[in-house]
């Protein structure tokens, strides 16, 4: 049974020379051996991003997200019966249309993914704001739900002051950052 075992891997270990080009050493049944082939880990733990951009405004975002919480809550009350569903589906994709909400738009800021230097798509935008999402629905829950949601909310609005780049746990999610405009031109990287 070794000879057999030793001999599969000497004939996948030529095989694979012959296709890549790259010799491994044979592994023999037992011995522990993985050869470090500074794979994707490694690589990935040497990225890092090319530019950093600048933190938006703690106060530019606090605004813009209360008006899209004012949208939110208003298209909730509105129209009760589908109210809920537009509402909840709002708050995914506000940041898909080129990055901006209706809130961050009047204010000015824009969600980016600065690994790709474009704005958040609908893709990145309902990556971002699961959480927010989930906050909503949690608040349509009496009493518990108000806590979940200003739990939620909460630990977001720390994450935004504490974070040197103001990077929420949705922007961690979907790697984006929101900015500020009046700071950073972000069109002219486009």
């Amino acid at each position: 049974m070794y000879a057999t075992v030793v001999a599969d891997a000497m004939t996948l270990n030529y095989l694979f020379s012959l296709a890549f080009s790259v010799t491994i050493p044979t592994l023999t049944v037992g011995a522990g051996f993985v050869p470090d082939t500074g794979g994707i880990l490694a690589q990935e733990q040497d990225h890092a991003p090319a530019r950093v951009f600048p933190k938006a405004t703690v106060l530019h975002r606090f605004i813009a997200k209360s008006l899209d919480l004012l949208i939110v809550l208003g298209v909730g009350e509105l129209a009760p019966p589908y109210g809920f569903w537009v509402a909840l589906w709002y708050v995914l994709v506000a940041d898909g249309f080129s990055g901006r909400s209706i809130g961050k738009r009047l204010i000015g800021l824009q969600a980016w993914v600065p690994e790709l230097h474009a704005p958040a798509g609908f893709r990145d935008s309902i990556i971002r704001n699961v959480p927010l999402a989930v906050g909503y629905a949690a608040f349509q829950i009496p009493f518990v739900g108000w806590l979940g949601a200003a739990a939620v909310l909460g630990i977001e609005s720390l994450l935004i002051i504490g974070n040197e780049r103001g990077l929420r746990i949705g922007d961690e999610l979907a790697h984006t950052q929101v900015v500020d405009e009046q700071i950073f031109d972000v069109e002219s990287l486009s």
